[in-house]
């Protein structure tokens, strides 16, 4: 992976404008999006709200510590808010909500966890993107959360920098989102194109 860390809206820029050049020359146009919040409980009068934004496309992430930012990133606001591309999280209900309170409005976004779940484990009834990406990607993932607790989670909107211990998982988890989606959507057009041509003889190709 390659990981852009920064609370700066002209670094945060410049990544949008790198990510949507490869997005438009992309067939398809994913997009892995997480978000880590200022506090563990929010109340009426003090909801929670976004610390970090990550953003993945391909191995190029962005961790963006927005609620350290120098200034408002109006393209990171139009990038979010636009249909041209698709927009995968996990569990996303919630982040929308956190994501609204810093004027961030994501239209196009897929909650994976509504989208498909590990037939084989039979023991959770809500799989987190741990559980996913382990099946999906490799069992190695069922590690990625270890070692990370309740006391690193209050850490999110501490000053800047992040400790390495947090760029690490705040980008291991962006990434991880982006590929579960990315190749669910390519199982699913495989199973498609196998359904559309299923008339059509069959052979091997050598």
């Amino acid at each position: 992976m390659k990981v852009l860390y920064t609370n700066a809206a002209s670094s945060v820029d410049a990544w949008i404008t790198d990510a949507e050049s490869s997005l438009d020359s992309s067939t398809r146009k994913i997009v892995g999006v997480d978000v880590e919040y200022d506090k563990l409980n929010g109340t009426y009068f003090s909801p929670k709200k976004a610390a970090v934004i990550q953003l993945c496309v391909g191995t190029d992430v962005l961790v963006y510590h927005i609620c350290h930012a120098d200034e408002r990133s109006e393209k990171l606001y139009e990038f979010l808010y636009g249909w041209r591309y698709t927009f995968a999280g996990f569990c996303v209900a919630e982040d929308r909500t956190v994501l609204s309170r810093s004027k961030c409005y994501i239209h196009n976004l897929n909650d994976i966890q509504a989208i498909w779940r590990d037939p084989d484990n039979t023991k959770k009834r809500l799989q987190g993107l741990k559980d996913v990406a382990a099946a999906i990607i490799d069992p190695i993932y069922l590690e990625m959360k270890d070692g990370f607790g309740r006391k690193e989670h209050r850490m999110w909107a501490d000053p800047p920098p992040l400790p390495p211990k947090h760029l690490e998982y705040a980008a291991r988890d962006a990434y991880a989102t982006y590929e579960v989606y990315r190749r669910l959507d390519v199982f699913e057009r495989g199973f498609f194109s196998l359904f559309k041509h299923s008339k059509k003889k069959r052979g091997r190709d050598w």
